[in-house]
């Protein structure tokens, strides 16, 4: 009778056991499978946010501007425009006191328009940068692997500071203009002291602009194709 307990008791031992290293593998198995699930989801918003970059990026580029900028910042009307523009191309022909007067009001409604869409499309640039820094990081997570060099997270963000460092070196470029007006309105000549300095300002930032931009160029080929 002993030996008959003994051996249901083994039996129910090794029934436990097994029953034990079932679950464990079902468990390990159902965790494996969630956290493939996660992170081929984790790799489709990565490649969703990349494309979103792309064109955020390109948009920014040429100076452009994508739904929800335009519906931020709002140009001027298109006579305004045409007028303002037209002023701005004859500012070195020496214009009338009345024109300059014109200039400088339609440059309060017009003058700013372009730097302040960059400004909002680099911002934009940023904020999407982070959150595709993130996704990546996510997966860094998941893989127990770093994927920022793979996903050239570096890349991206330096590529946004440049691309900040072009909005802001453009809305130097504005100040100096409203300066060049506010100076010729005031009496100033276009060969006065005060506008050569300006000039000089202004040669300045148009080199370091120019640079900036070729270092983005440089940038958005290591991220090709974009």
């Amino acid at each position: 009778m002993t030996k008959i307990n003994n051996w249901l008791n083994l039996k129910n031992l090794i029934a436990l056991v097994a029953g034990v290293a079932f679950l464990y593998l079902l468990v390990n198995s159902l965790v494996d499978i969630r956290f493939r699930e996660l992170e081929l989801s984790t790799r489709a918003q990565i490649s969703d946010q990349e494309k979103l970059l792309v064109t955020i990026a390109e948009t920014t580029a040429r100076n452009g501007a994508d739904k929800i900028t335009e519906s931020i910042v709002i140009d001027c009307a298109t006579d305004e425009r045409n007028r303002f523009d037209t002023l701005l191309d004859q500012l070195n022909t020496q214009l009338p006191k009345s024109d300059l007067v014109e200039l400088e009001r339609l440059f309060g409604r017009c003058g700013t328009f372009y730097s302040l869409r960059k400004s909002v499309m680099v911002t934009r640039l940023a904020r999407e940068t982070e959150i595709y820094a993130d996704y990546v990081n996510q997966l860094s997570i998941i893989t127990k692997e770093d994927q920022s060099e793979i996903f050239k997270v570096a890349t991206w963000q330096a590529l946004t500071s440049e691309e900040r460092n072009q909005s802001d070196e453009f809305s130097q470029l504005v100040r100096l203009q409203d300066r060049i007006i506010t100076a010729l309105l005031a009496g100033n000549t276009a060969d006065s002291t005060q506008i050569t300095d300006i000039l000089s300002e202004v040669q300045v930032v148009q080199q370091a602009l120019s640079e900036t931009k070729a270092k983005a160029n440089v940038l958005k080929g290591e991220l090709s194709p974009l």
